[in-house]
């Protein structure tokens, strides 16, 4: 399920060190805040992965499918009712044998929400 104009939509990008950030809008009356969870909405780590995911495959130019993740690191809850921007770091991002690998953070630095390792193949 593509999660890009639908559960989020990507405000702005810009040059880090070392990195490209995106800071990207949370779409707070999505359908899966009303399932996940009523009266508490947070956004699932499945989601989490998956916006890391297409945001890999933006900056790549790629359609991407998630092949494997070395690590995940899920530090803080993503609660839409409390933030509806975050910036997403993409680092190490490297082109090869038809897939994309990169390492993704979001949240700021001083306080991330989710740390992540990925390899994705490229589908397209």
């Amino acid at each position: 399920m593509k999660l890009l104009d639908s559960l989020f939509h990507i405000v702005s990008e810009r040059e880090g060190e070392g990195c490209l950030v995106y800071t990207v809008e949370l779409n707070p009356q999505h359908f899966i805040y009303k399932a996940h969870f009523p009266g508490e909405p947070i956004t699932p780590g499945v989601c989490i992965m998956q916006m890391a995911v297409e945001l890999l495959g933006k900056k790549s130019g790629h359609t991407l499918s998630l092949e494997c993740a070395r690590s995940i690191k899920f530090l803080r809850v993503i609660s839409p009712d409390e933030v509806t921007e975050i910036e997403c770091s993409l680092g190490k991002v490297v082109e090869e044998d038809g897939r994309v690998k990169g390492q993704v953070s979001i949240g700021p630095a001083d306080s991330l929400y989710a740390r992540l390792s990925l390899t994705c193949r490229i589908d397209d």
